[in-house]
């Protein structure tokens, strides 16, 4: 018995991709900065789903990160962790102005032991954090805010970059990872580099049990559902043709149009 089991576990496990964690930290190292929550599993105050496919998962902590990073700050990165909430790397940092640690968004190549700053002090260096004005032009970054003493919210998962390819003294032009040029005010806040876990994109769910441990719960066709159920649902066999493709309430799915046969 015990045989079979382990040849069931081999066939499962023959196409996962994992991606390696020896550099990472176990346990988070900043505990004030951690913050438990209860999954609500996609409801809202009332009780009612606003959110479907949600629910399950492993109990997870929230990290705190520090996403303006303007005041003056000289630090040095004490850990690297995993961030359940997110996909790149989080980095502790210690500010030795300040006397006190924080969480920033880890660059690709940052090592524990590397030296990061922030404000009228920081260089164009990997993890420093400055003014979109003093970057120069063709520089790769990320964890860039929109609007001067606000969090950033641009580039911030893993493997993604931002390129600055034009500076004036009213706005700055960045191209995203997606291709889309966006103009930003100079005086905003970036991260030299590239978000770190670049390779993330490669992982592989492999399993349905892999999902429902990210609090993500199956998906279920209309056409395989009861007449009752779904809009789609009923019919001899396998059929799925014939009707419009609508939401379980009835809207239409294909941008508002319904498909009518040509006069």
């Amino acid at each position: 018995m015990s045989s079979i089991k382990n040849k069931l576990t081999l066939l499962t496990q023959k196409t996962l991709i994992n991606l390696s964690k020896k550099k990472l930290s176990k346990t988070s190292l900043i505990k004030g900065m951690t913050t438990g929550g209860k999954n609500v599993a996609g409801r809202n105050s009332s009780g009612k789903i606003t959110v479907h496919h949600k629910g399950g998962g492993h109990k997870k902590k929230y990290r705190k990160i520090n996403f303006i990073r303007n005041e003056d700050s000289i630090g040095i990165v004490t850990s690297l962790e995993y961030d359940p909430y997110r996909t790149a790397y989080i980095a502790s940092v210690y500010d030795f102005l300040n006397h006190k640690y924080f969480y920033i968004i880890a660059a690709k190549n940052l090592n524990i032991g590397d030296i990061v700053k922030s404000g009228f002090n920081a260089e164009i260096k990997i993890g420093h954090s400055l003014a979109l004005m003093k970057v120069p032009i063709g520089g790769f970054i990320h964890n860039i805010s929109l609007k001067e003493n606000k969090n950033a919210q641009l580039i911030r998962s893993a493997g993604t970059s931002a390129q600055l390819i034009e500076k004036t003294s009213k706005y700055c032009r960045i191209v995203l990872s997606s291709g889309t040029h966006k103009f930003v005010p100079p005086t905003c806040q970036a991260t030299i580099g590239t978000v770190s876990n670049e390779f993330s994109l490669f992982k592989s769910i492999n399993k349905a049990g892999r999902n429902r441990w990210l609090n993500r719960r199956p998906t279920v066709r209309g056409v395989a559902m009861n007449p009752i159920d779904h809009p789609h649902g009923g019919g001899e066999g396998k059929s799925s043709g014939g009707r419009s493709s609508v939401t379980p309430w009835g809207k239409p799915t294909k941008n508002g149009k319904t498909r009518t046969r040509k006069a």
